[in-house]
């Protein structure tokens, strides 16, 4: 996957005494207090044993703004309850719960097919589309700030944004389009399509011989070895997820060959669990083999704000929000438990390319970016509604939305008021986080 580091304007900014753009909203809370009780809770819930991966999420989250927002969902969803709604919010509709520019990539579709897509549901959770739309365009204005872009053009980015996202709600609005809508080489341009063609040409003997040899992992400092009663309760745990996926593989395609704990991975779910599990695949060659990633779970953010919005638990949850928001995706992914650990299985894909904001270089980029993560936010949210089974969902979410966005206009000017004051919250809560740390302040 393609990583580029982005730069820290905004740190400058604030550094340098710079007066924020917009009035930054009073919230009654420490953040350091917030993130602190959040990540205490895993630290006592996981008895210690991933304090080495809470240890990296501090370092992560005091890197910048923009890992700083990425990191902390459950803040996000702690201050909505607090800050005034939309005066747009109507209906629930299916979120991926940490919507941010680089939970979007290019990917290999169940069909074997490329194409662009929303990449991360583990805080997928029922709510407002406002919230969801609301987080997109808060790392709209980070990352941008993060680029050097100026607020002129952020603004233009978020208009566009809202904009496009709207007019698809409509174009779903009375039809079934979405159901079958995705982006591919055929309908995006520019970043996308670049992270489209590296897509297909990845290949799975490329991705196993990166992390194995011979058919076991490979010592690498990402991977830690497990005890052997662990080594077993993931054996078991891919026996009992196999049939839980969309499309199952075989027992002799899921036959258990090596086992990992993956270190150093993510930024909002740094300080669970996570194993690589290397299984046969396709044929009894190494060079098909494939790698299941199993993640713990844990409450999603947004569950916060509608505690009973579904019954789904687990590692169940994410899986099923993925098939449900995501066209064609991953076929493998299911859920289980690692012991009395739930966790999400889906195949560490050797096709995923993810969108990094320091590759959205120009204001053309920029543009069709926005707009395609707008359409990825729109089919989604209205694929998960009364025509798939499961989702609880017993209306036209589209349709509730297409009604609820009276004044398109209207949706702009509030949605650029508030991703612009909430970013500067976020600079201001990441400064404090680094403060805290550099005290020596506990962290979790």
């Amino acid at each position: 996957m393609r990583r580029v580091a982005a730069t820290a304007v905004v740190a400058a900014l604030l550094l340098s005494g710079a007066t924020p753009a917009v009035a930054v909203p009073a919230l009654t809370r420490d953040p350091v207090t917030v993130i602190y009780n959040r990540d205490h809770a895993l630290h006592v819930l996981n008895g210690g044993a991933t304090d080495d991966e809470l240890t990296t999420r501090t370092a992560k989250l005091a890197e910048s703004a923009w890992s700083f927002f990425r990191g902390t969902s459950p803040l996000y969803y702690r201050d909505l309850g607090e800050l005034a709604p939309s005066a747009y919010a109507s209906g629930t509709a299916w979120l991926t719960g940490d919507a941010h520019l680089e939970n979007t990539g290019a990917d290999r579709g169940a069909d074997n097919l490329e194409q662009y897509q929303l990449t991360d549901t583990d805080d997928a959770w029922p709510g407002s589309w406002t919230w969801e739309l609301r987080r997109e365009a808060v790392s709209i204005v980070l990352a941008g700030r993060a680029n050097g872009r100026s607020a002129t053009k952020i603004n233009a980015d978020l208009d566009t944004f809202v904009a496009e996202y709207a007019q698809w709600i409509g174009n779903f609005h009375g039809t079934n389009d979405e159901a079958t809508y995705r982006l591919t080489k055929s309908n995006t341009s520019n970043l996308s399509e670049d992270l489209i063609d590296a897509s297909d040409a990845d290949s799975r003997s490329d991705l196993v011989a990166k992390w194995t040899s011979g058919g076991r992992f490979k010592a690498d400092p990402a991977l830690q070895t497990v005890p052997a009663a662990t080594k077993t309760q993931l054996i078991n745990a891919v026996a009992a997820y196999r049939t839980t996926a969309g499309a199952p593989l075989t027992a002799a395609e899921a036959t258990v060959k090596d086992v990992r704990r993956r270190l150093g991975a993510g930024t909002g779910s740094l300080g669970r669990y996570r194993w690589y599990v290397l299984v046969e695949g396709d044929t009894t060659a190494n060079s098909d083999d494939r790698i299941l990633e199993l993640k713990q779970t844990v409450d999603p953010a947004p569950q916060q704000l509608a505690p009973t919005a579904t019954p789904l638990t687990g590692g169940e949850r994410p899986a099923k929000a993925l098939r449900w928001l995501v066209n064609q995706s991953d076929p493998l992914a299911g859920w289980t438990s690692v012991g009395t650990i739930p966790v999400l299985v889906k195949e560490k894909s050797p096709f995923a390319e993810d969108l990094s904001i320091g590759d959205l270089s120009s204001s053309t980029i920029w543009d069709d970016s926005v707009r395609d993560v707008a359409r990825l936010l729109a089919a989604g949210h209205s694929r998960a509604d009364q025509d798939i089974a499961g989702t609880g969902l017993t209306y036209s979410v589209d349709a509730a939305i297409d009604n609820a966005i009276t004044s398109v206009s209207g949706l702009q000017s509030e949605t650029r008021a508030f991703a612009t004051s909430y970013a500067d919250q976020v600079a201001l809560d990441w400064q404090a986080y680094v403060t805290a740390k550099n005290n020596g302040r506990p962290l979790f």
